[in-house]
C-alpha cells in the first residue's frame, strides 16, 4: 500500500508534468501567434515592381524608355532600375536574388543613385547601339531586400531613315505658290538632294532604295533643296507653282548614303 508521503509525492509530480505541458502548450500557442502575426506583417509590408510600358522595338543608336511602378507601404529607396543584356536570365527571382547575381550587362542609370519616395513610377531611358534581341527585369533594392519584375524582351533593329509627310494642299490654285512639308528621321547625316517628285500620272506601289527619280513617272519636282547640304534629322518646307489644271500624284524623296528613300503615294488638284 501507498504512504501517504508517497501519494503526496505522486500528486506533486503529476502537478508538475501537468504545469509543464500547459507552459509548453502556451509558449508553442504564443510562438504561432507571434509568427503568425509577423508572416501578416510582411505581407502588408510587401512590394511590387510592376512593367507599366516598354517598346518592343528601338533603332539601333537610338533611345529605349522605359516605365515601371513601385507599389506597397510609404518608404524611402536609393535604387531602382531596368537591368537587361542580350542572354536571357529565366524563372523566379526572390528577394535575396542580387543584381550581380543575375548575367544582365547593362542597366538604366537615370534612378540607380538616389532617393526616391514610393510608392511611385518611374520613366528611365537607355541608348542601346547594338542590333540584337534584349532581354530585361525591373529591380529595386528596399529594406535591404531585392524586388524583381518578370523578364521582358525588346528588339534592336538596324537603324534606318524615314520621310513623313507632315502637311500638303489637297486643292491648288492655278499659278498659286502651294507648300509642301515633310520630314526626315533617322542616325544624324548629311543629305544633298530631297525633294517633292510629281506628275498627272500615277506610280503606285511600294518604292524601294534602287528606284531613282528618273525611274517613275514623276515629271517635275520642289526645287528647293534639290542641291545643297543638309543635315539630317530635319523638316523641310517647300514650294511650288503649277501651271495646268488637273489631278496629280506625287512622293517626298530623298537620296540618303546611297539609297533612295520615298514616300507612299499622295495626290492633289490644281485648278
Amino acid at each position: 500500500m501507498e504512504t501517504e508521503h508517497e501519494k503526496k509525492k505522486k500528486e506533486g509530480n503529476n502537478f508538475l508534468k501537468s504545469n509543464y505541458f500547459m507552459i509548453a502548450g502556451a509558449v508553442i500557442l504564443i510562438l504561432i501567434v507571434w509568427f503568425g502575426f509577423k508572416a501578416l506583417i510582411s505581407s502588408f509590408e510587401d512590394y511590387r515592381v510592376t512593367l507599366v510600358d516598354a517598346p518592343k522595338e528601338v533603332a539601333a543608336g537610338g533611345i529605349a524608355t522605359i516605365t515601371w511602378r513601385i507599389d506597397g507601404p510609404p518608404t524611402t529607396i536609393n535604387r531602382t532600375t531596368a537591368y537587361l543584356g542580350t542572354v536571357s536570365n529565366p524563372g523566379d527571382f526572390n528577394k535575396d536574388t542580387k543584381s550581380q547575381d543575375a548575367s544582365y550587362t547593362d542597366f538604366v542609370k537615370d534612378f540607380a543613385d538616389g532617393k526616391y519616395d514610393i510608392p511611385l513610377q518611374f520613366v528611365g531611358n537607355i541608348k542601346i547601339t547594338a542590333v540584337g534581341k534584349y532581354y530585361f527585369r525591373l529591380y529595386a533594392l528596399i529594406k535591404d531586400k531585392n524586388y524583381w519584375s518578370d523578364e521582358y524582351t525588346f528588339e534592336v533593329k538596324p537603324a534606318d531613315y524615314k520621310i513623313s509627310l507632315v502637311n500638303s494642299p489637297k486643292q491648288l490654285g492655278i499659278d498659286d505658290i502651294s507648300t509642301f512639308t515633310w520630314s526626315i528621321d533617322g542616325p544624324p547625316t548629311t543629305i544633298n538632294s530631297t525633294a517633292v517628285y510629281f506628275g498627272p500620272v500615277s506610280f503606285p506601289g511600294e518604292l524601294g532604295k534602287d528606284i531613282r527619280p528618273q525611274d517613275t513617272k514623276y515629271t517635275d519636282f520642289v526645287r528647293d533643296f534639290a542641291g545643297g547640304r543638309y543635315n539630317i534629322p530635319l523638316q523641310f518646307v517647300g514650294n511650288m507653282k503649277i501651271a495646268t489644271a488637273g489631278a496629280y500624284f506625287f512622293r517626298v524623296h530623298a537620296f540618303i548614303n546611297g539609297g533612295h528613300y520615298w514616300t507612299d503615294e499622295y495626290t492633289f488638284e490644281a485648278k
